[in-house]
């Protein structure tokens, strides 16, 4: 009887023990792959992220009152979320929009051009393994059907 009404919570915990060992193997690889790369390139991976928190938080310092409320409005799907933001960008948020991706996409261009062909091979591997085996993804999944499930049991 108790099954029948938690078999989600079963669900759960039996998910994330069998995939605690592949969690662990995705951050052993993810330090392997780092360690492939040179100081130089590790530093440009640093910098790339401190400008990515960074743009980040500029643009969310731009946004208005109305862009915020949109933006933490649950009750719009994510994609009409994104329309009404771009439909009410001012001119500068655009601006620093463009800006911003035009700089990171600079850097990203110049991370690629360091990279030898040996190290671009293993890390689009380790990008395609990582896709397959994407922790966030899964517990996200999880924790929809979850959701659904208790909304469909109430």
């Amino acid at each position: 009887m108790i099954l029948k009404k938690h078999w989600h919570i079963l669900l759960l915990l039996l998910s994330i023990y069998y995939t605690a060992p592949l969690i662990a193997q995705q951050t052993t690889k993810t330090d392997k792959v780092l360690k492939q790369l040179t100081k130089e390139q590790q530093e440009m991976l640093a910098e790339q992220q401190l400008f990515i928190d960074k743009s980040k938080k500029e643009f969310k310092n731009s946004l208005t009152a109305e862009q915020r409320k949109i933006l933490l409005d649950k009750s719009i799907p994510r994609s009409d979320k994104s329309k009404l933001l771009r439909k009410s960008l001012s001119k500068k948020q655009r601006a620093l929009l463009a800006v911003n991706k035009n700089r990171l996409r600079d850097r990203q261009i110049k991370f690629k051009r360091s990279l030898t062909k040996k190290q671009m091979i293993r890390l689009r591997r380790f990008a395609n393994d990582r896709a397959i085996h994407d922790r966030k993804r899964l517990l996200r999944r999880l924790r929809r059907l979850i959701r659904d499930n208790l909304n469909t049991d109430n």
